[in-house]
């Protein structure tokens, strides 16, 4: 089983990039909301937002409040691959 959390935001939110913890054997990718497609663009309500994939099937989703901060804990992204096994 492999895991992805990919985080995205928008170039003018660079300050308030998400806080996510390290998890082992969970990869972090960093992507810009501008450089993906008008389709995916379409579906993100805010940024920065964290998607937890699992063999690429989406499993999670976290968003930013109205503040346009996130923060991902180590025991919320646990939790959810445990209840994703």
């Amino acid at each position: 089983q492999k895991y992805v959390l990919l985080e995205i935001n928008s170039e003018w939110n660079l300050r308030n990039s998400a806080k996510i913890d390290k998890v082992k054997n969970v990869e972090h990718r960093i992507a810009y909301l501008e450089e993906q497609t008008p389709a995916f663009k379409k579906k993100i309500r805010s940024v920065p937002i964290a998607i937890l994939y699992k063999d690429n099937n989406k499993i999670a989703q976290w968003s930013a409040d109205i503040s346009f901060k996130l923060v991902v804990t180590k025991e919320e992204i646990l939790k959810t691959i445990k209840e994703n096994e």
